[in-house]
């Protein structure tokens, strides 16, 4: 038995270690997916296959610690992993390729995955193995929680859950991302010296053993049955699967509020710190009654939208998650096996895990043509109970009874939900799901909607008389009418980033050119769709649409081939950053006519974004104009817009209008690649 001064030291030392491992791990993966964004742009499939990416690695690294745990054992593998730790040495500072761009005659993800392997794969695959390595290096000790060294792994996600909160909170408005790479890279060499010193205690005091020791002290079963490892997976899956599903329907079908997802995802962390800080061998069975109950509540009231408060719905879903993800990773940390099975165990819930993940991220986008993993998620929640309802004498001579709870509530709460998705679908005319998003098109008093949860991206008039009349942000009465009323010949050659329902190309005219970049292929569909929009079908001007990532498309453009480009991609909750950097601006610029003009759409309910385009107007040494107002049109909506031109004419021509005012540049916010932060511009 260790001393207990030395006890201390020892695990200190291990739970610090940890706790900077696991808090690497959740920094590196925000840092370098803004890295990869001037060169890769936004496109949905760019964040999939980032995230498969991380997920192989992190199954990976923990199939390595068990393999070579039960393989080297006690004395000889903490050895071997002292070299391991030297290769994340040979590849900082941190950094992407010279040639990180994909080729133009390449495939783009495998591009993707190369340039992410050579700029962070050995650092994050060496970091990721550190949560179930280290509880077995401290299992081989002789300290007196040798036995049951999962309190480690509480210490590990409450470093996920610190890494989590600082990104988007401390590192990235303080930061550029040369010093966020530089420091990243000094802690990860941190990390590497207090690894190297807990693998050299180990190889020092660890205690040979020849019987498997369970947390109680006993001998332990060398095998562990099918049922408990699927019993594992499910309860790593739902609340994986039920924490994403949480997080888009709050934002898409409640309100759509910025940095949302930071809040379920702590929640999520929370839990297993909560969970396995706890030394009871029993589920917390409340806390599966608890989310049961709460599932049921939440479900009836979700099926009726408008019966509650915008907070309330927001605060009911997140105890919701809450419960569940403390039920379901209760039962694991109570189900947690001997320390001989204690990588195999991580091994088996990093899989379920990562189910969750690609079945909200890939599976349900392709398979469903709306967001159902949210209500399976829920009617799943009941299933928590299995084996934890009992009925006395009654139960053990009805050893099937237990089952009914749990069933009968996942029954009650599906049947919710179909009645309510046959009721919603009744104004439905067309729906569709992409990796971007989940759409429906509305059909209502002569007016056909398009619509993505809360967010609406175009409307127009189904009647003969007023089908060719702009509505919404659109209006010619509007801003934006009062930008296309300049045109008179000079906006021969118009570029639009977003197209939403083609409400733009009501303006065209004979002999002009609309090019619409829009990153949705599904949107673009729908938009030339003539049961559903008809304004790209009716418009005078030639229309050409361009698949893929706003930055990226109009940068293919030739220097100057533009008379006026319409930025419309900033009115929900998650803004395109990259869309609005100095470099982009500076590339815009480049793309129009000398006497061209920049619109910009900055409508937003949650953003402040005209110090934004101040500081971008700055650098470039344009002038710049702000119009707002709804128009008096019919359909029409109100709108913020932002123009800006090299043209001092075109922009005092706007000023001299009543709607109109000169930009404010008293505190400008600027944009680079390299420096971006969300929070500095939060109403």
């Amino acid at each position: 038995m260790v001393p207990t001064r030395a006890a201390f030291g020892l695990t200190a030392l291990f739970t610090v270690t940890v706790f900077l491992g696991a808090a690497l791990l959740f920094v590196v993966q925000p840092l370098v997916a803004k890295l990869l964004l001037p060169a890769y742009g936004g496109s949905a499939t760019v964040w999939s296959t980032s995230s498969l990416f991380f997920q192989t690695l992190l199954l990976v690294a923990y199939l390595y610690v068990h393999w070579s745990t039960s393989g080297l054992g006690p004395r000889r593998q903490p050895r071997v992993h002292l070299l391991v730790l030297v290769l994340p040495v040979l590849a900082l500072p941190l950094a992407l390729p010279t040639d990180a761009a994909p080729p133009a005659d390449g495939s783009p993800a495998l591009w993707l995955l190369r340039t992410l392997l050579l700029a962070v794969g050995l650092p994050f695959a060496v970091v990721a193995t550190t949560g179930p390595l280290l509880q077995r290096w401290f299992s081989w000790t002789a300290h007196r929680r040798a036995a049951d060294p999962y309190f480690l792994f509480a210490a590990s996600n409450l470093g996920s859950f610190g890494g989590l909160l600082a990104y988007p909170f401390l590192i990235e408005p303080t930061m550029t991302l040369e010093a966020q790479r530089f420091w990243w890279s000094v802690g990860c060499g941190v990390f590497v010296l207090f690894a190297a010193g807990c693998g050299l205690v180990t190889a020092r005091r660890a205690v040979p053993t020849t019987v498997p020791t369970a947390p109680t002290g006993g001998p332990t079963r060398a095998k562990v049955g099918r049922r408990r490892v699927l019993s594992w997976l499910a309860l790593a899956f739902l609340p994986s699967s039920l924490m994403l599903g949480v997080t888009a329907h709050v934002s898409t079908d409640v309100a759509a509020i910025p940095l949302l997802w930071v809040v379920p995802l702590a929640i999520y962390l929370a839990t297993f710190v909560a969970a396995f800080a706890r030394r009871s061998r029993r589920a917390p069975r409340w806390a599966a009654w608890a989310a049961a109950v709460a599932a049921v509540v939440v479900g009836v009231l979700a099926a009726q939208p408008g019966t509650q408060s915008i907070e309330a719905a927001v605060a009911g879903n997140l105890v919701l998650l809450a419960l569940v993800a403390y039920a379901a990773h209760g039962r694991l940390a109570a189900d947690r096996p001997g320390t001989d099975q204690l990588t195999y165990f991580y091994v088996v819930v990093s899989i379920g895990g990562a189910l969750g993940g690609l079945f909200n991220g890939l599976v349900a986008p392709a398979v469903f043509d709306r967001v159902l993993e949210y209500p399976l998620g829920l009617v799943a929640v009941p299933l928590l109970l299995l084996g934890l309802v009992s009925f006395g004498g009654l139960g053990r001579r009805l050893p099937g009874l237990g089952v009914l709870p749990p069933v009968g509530l996942a029954v009650l709460l599906a049947a919710v939900f179909v009645t309510n998705g046959s009721a919603a679908t009744r104004d439905t005319v067309e729906r569709a799901r992409t990796f971007f998003g989940s759409y429906r098109v509305e059909s209502r008093d002569g007016v056909h909607t398009l619509v993505h949860g809360t967010t609406i991206h175009g409307t127009q008039f189904t009647d003969q008389q007023r089908r060719d009349l702009p509505t919404t942000y659109y209006s010619r009465s509007g801003p934006l009418g009062e930008v296309f009323a300049l045109d008179e010949g000079r906006f021969d050659r118009v570029g639009a980033v977003g197209l939403g329902t083609g409400t733009v190309a009501a303006y065209g005219r004979p002999g002009q050119t609309m090019t619409f970049f829009e990153i949705d292929p599904e949107m673009v569909r729908m938009a030339r769709d003539t049961s559903l929009f008809t304004y790209l079908a009716d418009s005078a001007a030639e229309i050409e649409t361009v698949v893929g990532d706003g930055r990226l498309t109009v940068s293919a453009r030739e220097p100057g081939s533009l008379d006026l480009l319409v930025l419309d991609a900033f009115s929900s909750d998650s803004i395109p950053i990259h869309l609005l950097t100095a470099e982009a601006m500076r590339m815009y610029a480049s793309r129009l006519a000398d006497d061209g003009v920049l619109a910009v759409h900055v409508s937003n309910r949650v953003f402040d974004l005209e110090p934004v385009v101040a500081a971008a107007a700055d650098e470039l040494r344009w002038r710049a104009a702000v119009g707002r107002g709804a128009g008096l049109d019919d359909g029409a909506t109100g709108s913020v817009w932002v123009v800006l031109s090299r043209d001092d004419a075109v922009v005092q021509t706007l000023v001299d209008d009543s709607g109109w005012r000169q930009l404010d540049r008293d505190d400008p916010v600027r944009w680079t690649d390299d420096y971006s932060s969300l929070v500095a511009v939060l109403r």
